[in-house]
């Protein structure tokens, strides 16, 4: 008996002890888990879309005409400025990769249709042989392409970007003879001179910046500013007809610098290449 009363006596003593223990000690409390970092989607991947805008033009000119009046030979200088603006519209296509959270590459292929036309009348600078020529020129920019490296920098949705490279452009024009003689353009004789048509297809540069706003997780709308620079662009016209009843023949060659400013606005389709989501 006095057995069994001892081991419940020490039983009961271990129970208090583990009671009180449990008493002192703080409750646990769960701690919540971190919010995730935002998350956005990648940029890498192959782009199509179209674009629409406006371009300003100005070209410098200036050339050598040699031609017979009367039989008789001459040669002629002449230089004028041709402003040019209208309506531009095509397509682009490129490849963007972005090689950190928020650094982004690629490279672009653009061709635009465009009316950017002008005209202006010019007289040439009188020679020794008297004679002085005026004609009014009107050009126009058919369409124009571009192929150009690209960098951005990305705030969330929105790539801001700068580019260039190479550049070319489709022009044409027409020469119209307005009058001739040594009093030109005060007086001059009767004209019966054909109208003369040629085109060029320069090279030159492109450069340029805009932004790029990600609407969709696949469709880009953007805004862009290019320049484009065609420097020393040849061409090659004639002239021919009856100046007073008398034969007339030109050949004119001209050398022209043209600078064309754009802006427009495009929408492309973004294909991701499935790259997993960046944290920026």
């Amino acid at each position: 008996m006095k057995k069994i009363l001892l081991i419940a006596a020490v039983g009961f003593l271990a129970f208090g002890t583990v009671a009180a223990n449990a008493a002192d000690m703080a409750p646990m409390v769960a701690k919540a888990p971190p919010p995730p970092a935002p998350v956005y989607d990648p940029w890498t991947g192959i782009y199509i879309g179209g674009n629409f805008g406006g371009g300003l033009a100005n070209t410098d000119f200036s050339g050598t005409t040699n031609g017979t009046l009367k039989g008789k030979p001459f040669q002629e200088t002449f230089n004028g400025s041709r402003s040019q603006h209208g309506w531009l519209g095509g397509g682009q296509i490129g490849i963007n990769y972005e090689i950190m959270p928020r650094l982004v590459v690629g490279v672009e292929d653009d061709i635009d249709w465009s009316n950017i036309k002008g005209s202006v009348s010019a007289c040439s600078s009188k020679t020794a042989a008297g004679v002085i020529d005026c004609a009014t020129g009107a050009g126009k920019i058919d369409d124009f392409g571009t192929v150009r490296g690209r960098v951005g920098y990305l705030f969330d949705n929105l790539l801001v970007f700068g580019s260039g490279g190479f550049a070319w452009a489709h022009e044409t024009a027409t020469v119209t003879e307005t009058c001739n003689g040594t009093k030109c353009p005060k007086t001059s004789g009767v004209l019966a001179i054909n109208g003369a048509s040629y085109s060029a297809t320069p090279d030159g540069w492109a450069a340029g910046a805009g932004f790029e706003w990600r609407v969709l997780p696949n469709w880009l709308l953007r805004v862009e500013y290019l320049h484009l620079q065609f420097n020393h662009a040849s061409s090659t016209y004639s002239l021919n007809g009856t100046v007073g009843g008398a034969p007339f023949a030109s050949t004119s060659n001209v050398s022209a610098n043209t600078a064309v400013e754009v802006l427009r606005v495009g929408l492309s389709y973004l294909f991701n290449w499935g790259a997993e989501p960046l944290v920026r």
